[in-house]
């Protein structure tokens, strides 16, 4: 262990053994406490960096601050020679309008939480500790499980904390967070590395991983991404997280990218699908099926259906009705389907902070190779507000792939509710985009 950072280095190790995979620690200032909240920054990737639960509208809206989304948080405060005890109130404040992330709730019903540490100051307080800092460590566990430690503003942990910041030795993470910089490569060249490895393996038999890890053939036509995560021991799960190190990993051809495909939270879609099939889509005896791009504001000639932005404002870029929602209307005004604020905001909020996207070209034989690379492009910062105005402007369109199928005697469904984009488009939704390649 470091002789120069030991009681920070001693912490770290101690939150590594409880199962975190990564430990990230905060310099609070004085307007950071239990009353007025602890700020976690401006920047939307601060979701992505800390696992939460579902986001979830306020009942009112705020004349100054506008829509405010809570998420609960699996918030564990721990010190030294006690075992950890869970915070049961512990949360996240998403204020879309500014944007604006704060943390609350994480003293309350917590007996070994630091109340005392946490108090509003006085004003004398406020004026003696401007330059010492207290020091929130943050262990992040895959299980989800947030494992907390604060340390006194004269404390060994906060001196060290301000030292290695002051002294560029710690790495800037979504803003506000800090991580000590270690020896091993960072996650994008880490990324890179193993992307240029495949590249360099030529054509890669199409396959996939099964629920234990073993690598199987997979002969349908859509094996390209699950090809390539089975390269990254990825085993294919549904999960909304990251793939990665923290990145997404999507393989793109020359068509459209599918960014994600979340279920309706809405509509008569969920009370039962073939109903829906049989007036929304196309229907015979044996088949019924439900497809074809629908782009917000306009009506699909197909279908019937128009999609719309509700609780929306175009001009400012924010949500003014979080009962709202993309919704898809029929002439008569009834919701087929539709997806909540909500929904919309926690999918988005879990996923794409950072992206690979991989190109492949794809050889047929028996079953198919793929080749990927030699160019990758890597996209960081999706923004919320570029998000919601990609959709209500069409950038981001619904493609869905939804059947009911008659077989043996009974009917089996298909639903694939896909949000895709064009790959000329794909640059739009980033704050940065840039190519990086693999020869």
């Amino acid at each position: 262990m470091s002789a120069r950072h030991p009681a920070l280095e001693a912490m770290e190790a101690v939150m590594l053994q409880m199962g975190a995979e990564r430990v990230i620690f905060k310099c609070l200032s004085n307007n950071d406490n239990s009353k007025q909240q602890v700020y976690l920054g401006s920047d939307f990737d601060v979701l992505r960096l800390i696992q939460h639960g579902a986001l979830v509208a306020g009942d009112k809206i705020d004349s100054q601050k506008g829509v405010m989304y809570k998420a609960s948080l699996d918030f564990h405060w721990i010190s030294f020679g006690k075992d950890s005890q869970r915070a049961p109130g512990a949360q996240l404040i998403l204020y879309p309008k500014y944007p604006e992330v704060r943390m609350s709730g994480f003293v309350r019903d917590c007996a070994i939480a630091p109340s005392h540490l946490l108090q509003p100051p006085t004003k004398e307080e406020r004026l003696t500790r401007i330059n010492t800092p207290r020091c929130l460590m943050l262990g992040l566990c895959r299980d989800g499980r947030i494992l907390a430690y604060l340390d006194h503003w004269t404390g060994p942990v906060s001196s060290e904390a301000k030292k290695l910041i002051d002294s560029g030795e710690a790495s800037s993470i979504a803003n506000v967070f800090h991580e000590r910089k270690h020896t091993e490569r960072d996650s994008k060249t880490a990324l890179l590395d193993r992307l240029r490895s495949i590249y360099l393996m030529g054509a890669v038999r199409s396959c996939r991983l099964d629920a234990k890890g073993n690598r199987i053939e997979y002969r349908a036509q859509n094996g390209a991404g699950y090809t390539l995560e089975s390269l990254f021991n990825i085993t294919p799960n549904g999960r909304s997280e990251p793939d990665h190190l923290g990145w997404e990993l999507k393989s793109h051809s020359s068509g459209p990218v599918t960014l994600m495909t979340p279920e309706p939270d809405t509509g008569s879609y969920l009370e039962d699908l073939g109903t829906f099939l049989q007036a929304y889509g196309r229907d015979t005896n044996e088949r019924r099926d439900f497809t074809g791009r629908h782009n917000a504001w306009q009506r699909n000639a197909r279908t019937g259906l128009t999609l719309r932005m509700e609780g929306y404002d175009q001009e400012s870029g924010e949500i003014v009705d979080t009962s709202g929602g993309l919704l898809m209307r029929d002439d008569a005004g009834n919701i087929a389907a539709g997806w909540s604020f909500d929904k919309l905001l926690t999918h988005w909020s879990r996923k794409h902070a950072r992206t690979a996207y991989v190109p492949y070209r794809k050889e047929n034989h028996d079953i198919p190779y793929y080749t990927y690379g030699p160019n990758v492009h890597i996209c960081e910062g999706a923004e919320l507000k570029r998000f919601l105005k990609a959709l209500n402007n069409s950038v981001i369109y619904h493609d869905p792939g939804i059947n009911m199928k008659w077989n043996n005697g009974r009917w089996t469904s298909k639903k694939r509710n896909q949000f895709r984009i064009a790959w000329n488009n794909v640059s739009r939704i980033y704050e940065s985009m840039t190519e990086e390649t693999l020869i």
